[in-house]
């Protein structure tokens, strides 16, 4: 480990966004920029507005070889993103390019009432499939149309009947009163836009109804059938095969692994579906071995079947899944394994920007893409990825550790992009807006999670600009229109909204998923943001959790009853509960539970809301745990259904595991109360932090001792105290900001920190000495401030105000404040004085209110320079004067006031800085 110089798999990495073919120069340009803003590694990625048929063609591949020659050189390692845009599979569409049964196919269902007692012979019970939409690819617009199906257009066709199941039309008291009626069953009519099935009325029978699955390939899809391993086999020949041959040597050198994003089939409604819901709300991936050998097991799937729902509904999504992460995955993993590279990525995940693995940004139901099994997955990687939106605390870099964990690695990746969400907007508008600070408050969560590394979405080739014809600065003209006249904004929040069709999004680059990190004018601060984030990665990889407490994802209760049982909210709750209370905790699998050493991993196990579970063993795994000291809690329902075995037994069993005196169950969420009582068993031997809201904390053991992180996210002060399990005791910092390692400091009581907002402190609990620190009152300088900025001369400024209040509201970019000042008279530490103060007095410069980076320079030298907060510094030794000092503070905005102006906040300095007598 290098606290100092983290490595290439701890700093952060990026996606490059490549909008066309680069230049040699611009390669070389870029990568040097990408090096020097402290990036360890990259992955290149064609978005949307690269032109798809240049995808994979010779002058790309010669580009991404030169890129790797460059990158070796440079010492930076590359990922290899594995796609055109996203959706990992379809290699711009040259996977099914020529082999139409690889496109994607898609099971429906269709519920209609039988007859009356008094319908005449012959009659037929008729139900149809059409009106099918894409729900996940209308939010893409046109340009998302265009780039998954061939001409925008959504066409069917092989229709075949899967199964037609007849049933009472309304509770189902068991399999018995299901009737297996395929045999009976025709097409009546089928093509492009739909299909219509026909039943006799006599097979159906009066008064009960006959629900009909129906299979079809969309014709015009770009996108794979993953349930087929022949459909990874193609992909591996046409997307992986040409990188391998462009990349040589690289391979498994510069390149070090292969990144899979959001490989799923499309989401398809349909209008008999939205007239009639089921229990699933889109369509599923389909081959016929997903099929189940009793085929009345499929009614489950469209409404709740009897007694045997919940095992049925899991035995099909196990076998589901099972057949897509091995038909896709396990062959993409074996081509890995075969040419020495790491495999990693993210599928379509459930709790994106949430704590709830229900909350569902691309799909309201996960199941429908590899069956949500998150664990099984993570089988088949190297590397375990998630994905995380926004600069909102969320659970991705949590699951992504346990995950890790689970397969017996540590630590994840995170994807990190950011969304536009508010009203009349388009997701894909992002956030110009976007600090520095925001995104290092986030990264700092994700790391306090569990993640070992950032994943910048990301570096830009190019905004677009030099291809407007109208000139680099008019991209906006005033809110809700786009000057160049391709379009306005859509309507709506966030994925899940309705949008008007905007040209300009996905396809105008300053549009897609912005911001590009390298066109802020923050960006120039972003190499301390790479160093603080490496440098805490470094520090928290280093030592192992504690074990404390392990909280179970319900799988099973997912499969058998979908995101909207109450396991969600109870997930989210202990999650959320559980992270910000700084308790250590991972998340776990029902395989881990069964493993039989879960004892070895917590203290204390959560059941959030579990009402299935795989079957007998499960229970007695948790009886054993119980046995062996162990604290069950539970909330919600609690288990009632089996995925298979017995469930005689099974009220009994659990009503006996939740009577162990140290077991406790709520119907309801618990309170906080509760929780600090029941839990404070779970932190013995462990050093304590008490903290005021805001503080998250994390504790890890090394082979000394103990590492503690803490961080205010408040945006006030807080004190914190951290009281050590022995005493005497030591504590040593470590500065993320600098990789120095104080001296130890002994101490023989709790230490006491006070963290100003957005500080992050990391201590090392061992031997040592140290002394105690004391905060004189300030100096506030809010008098003789000029401004000046390229274009803009100097001028005065008032330091309460943004430059945007001062007759600047369109400039984006540094603008340079300068004054000068005295010291107060007598200070010592402008005295050339023998007097003991002057060796230990000194004067810090803080600026509690910076717009969104900084950088200071006192007397010609450069004192502090900072991407986030808190802004302020210790002035060297020599440097400060008695009189006339001279001090230049340099602030960098967002980009907000060039390119979305409508959404514009204050820049620049907005609070007065401040001398601060500092030990």
């Amino acid at each position: 480990m290098s606290f100092e110089r983290p490595d290439a798999w701890h700093a952060p990495a990026t996606y490059w966004f490549w909008q066309r073919v680069p230049s040699a120069r611009e390669i070389s340009d870029q990568l040097d920029a990408l090096s020097a803003a402290g990036f360890g590694s990259f992955q290149i990625q064609t978005r949307l507005s690269f032109p798809r048929e240049e995808y994979l063609g010779d002058a790309y591949l010669a580009a991404v070889r030169g890129t790797a020659d460059e990158a070796a050189a440079r010492g930076l390692m590359m990922g290899l993103y594995d796609e055109y845009n996203w959706l990992s599979g379809h290699a711009g569409g040259r996977t099914v390019s020529g082999r139409d049964e690889l496109r994607e196919r898609h099971l429906f269902f269709s519920t209609s009432t039988g007859p009356a007692p008094s319908a005449a012979a012959g009659a037929l019970v008729e139900c149809a499939v059409d009106g099918i939409r894409a729900k996940d690819v209308d939010h893409l617009l046109d340009p998302g149309r265009n780039w998954v199906f061939e001409d925008g257009v959504v066409r069917w066709d092989e229709w075949e009947i899967v199964a037609a199941l007849a049933h009472p039309d309304g509770e189902v008291p068991g399999a018995d009163s299901v009737t297996d009626v395929t045999a009976q069953a025709y097409l009546a009519a089928a093509g492009e836009s739909g299909c219509r099935v026909r039943v006799p009325a006599d097979a159906v029978g009066p008064g009960r109804a006959v629900t009909v699955f129906v299979a079809a390939r969309c014709a015009s899809s770009r996108m794979v059938n993953y349930l087929l391993p022949e459909a990874a086999e193609r992909f591996l020949d046409v997307g992986y095969e040409p990188y391998a041959k462009a990349l040589g040597h690289h391979l498994g050198t510069t390149l070090t692994y292969v990144f899979f994003d959001q490989p799923h089939a499309c989401f398809y409604g349909w209008r008999q579906q939205d007239e009639r819901p089921g229990h699933l709300s889109s369509s599923l991936m389909y081959a016929p071995s997903i099929v189940p050998g009793d085929r009345r097991e499929l009614l489950a799937l469209a409404r709740d079947a009897g007694p045997s729902t919940a095992a049925w509904r899991c035995g099909f999504f196990e076998r589901y899944a099972a057949t897509g992460m091995e038909a896709f995955f396990g062959t993409l993993s074996r081509w890995c394994g075969e040419h020495g590279v790491a495999l990693s990525g993210h599928e379509v995940l459930g709790y994106v920007s949430s704590w709830n693995p229900t909350d569902a940004i691309i799909t309201e139901d996960t199941r429908a893409n590899f069956g949500s099994d998150y664990f099984g997955l993570d089988r088949y990687r190297d590397l375990t990825a998630v994905d995380a939106r926004n600069e909102h605390a969320q659970v991705s870099a949590k699951f992504g550790d346990s995950m890790a964990r689970s397969s017996g690695r540590s630590g994840c990746l995170v994807e990190q992009y950011f969304a536009r969400a508010e009203t009349g907007s388009h997701f894909a508008e992002g956030r110009w807006d976007l600090t520095l600070g925001q995104l290092r408050d986030q990264t700092v969560r994700h790391h306090l999670l569990g993640a070992r590394q950032l994943l910048t979405h990301a570096f830009w080739l190019t905004d677009g600009r030099e291809a407007r014809a109208d000139g680099p600065e008019a991209l906006t003209d005033g809110p809700g229109a786009w000057a160049d006249g391709r379009g306005v904004r859509a309507t709506g929040a966030g994925e899940g909204a309705e949008h008007r069709d905007t040209p300009a999004v996905f396809t105008d680059p300053a549009l897609d998923f912005p911001p590009g990190v390298n066109f802020e004018p923050w960006f120039s601060h972003h190499h301390a943001l790479a160093r603080e984030s490496g440098r805490l990665s470094e520090f928290l990889d280093g030592a192992r959790p504690l074990n404390e407490i392990a909280l179970l994802y319900p799988l099973r209760t997912n499969w058998a009853c979908g995101p909207t049982h109450p396991y969600g909210a109870h997930f989210a709750f202990w999650a959320e509960y559980l992270a910000r209370a700084g308790y250590d905790f991972s998340v776990v699998d029902e395989r881990d539970v069964r493993g039989g050493r879960l004892r070895e991993r917590c203290r204390t196990l959560i059941l959030p809301g579990v009402s299935v579970v795989a079957g007998p063993s499960t229970v007695e795994a948790l009886a054993k745990f119980a046995a062996d000291g162990g604290t069950v809690l539970a909330s919600g329902p609690l288990p009632t259904a089996l995925q298979s075995g017995s469930v005689a037994e099974l009220a009994e069993r659990v009503e006996d595991l939740m009577g162990d005196p140290r077991s406790v169950h709520w119907a309801g969420i618990p309170s906080d109360e509760d929780l600090d009582a029941r839990l404070a068993s779970a932190l013995t031997g462990h050093p304590g932090i008490d903290s005021e809201d805001d503080v998250w904390s994390v504790r890890r053991r090394d082979a000394d001792g103990v590492r503690v992180a803490l961080f205010n996210d408040g945006a006030g002060r807080r004190v914190v105290t951290v009281r050590p399990s022995a005493l005497p005791a030591a504590v040593t910092r470590w500065e993320t900001g600098t990789g120095h390692r104080d001296a130890p400091r002994e101490v023989t009581g709790a230490v006491t920190l006070t963290l100003e907002p957005g500080e992050l402190a990391c201590l090392h609990l061992a031997d040592g000495a140290g002394r105690v620190r004391r905060t004189p009152d300030a100096v506030v300088l809010d008098q003789g401030w000029t401004l000046e900025a390229p274009g803009v001369p100097r001028r005065p400024v008032d330091v309460y105000r943004g430059w945007e209040r001062q007759g600047l509201p369109d400039f984006a970019g540094t603008g340079e404040y300068r004054t000068v000042f005295d010291l107060p008279a007598g200070d010592p530490a402008a005295a050339d004085s023998s007097d003991p103060a002057a060796q230990w007095l000194a004067w810090e410069l803080y600026l509690p209110g910076v717009r969104a980076s900084a950088e200071a320079e006192l007397n010609g030298v450069t004192v502090g320079t900072w991407g986030w907060g808190p802004f302020r510094c210790v002035f060297p030794a020599g440097v400060l004067r008695r009189t006339g000092n001279e001090l230049t503070i340099r602030v960098a905005s967002t980009a907000a006031n060039r390119y979305d102006p409508a959404r514009a906040e204050p820049s620049g300095l907005v609070r007065p800085p401040r001398l601060r007598p500092s030990l």
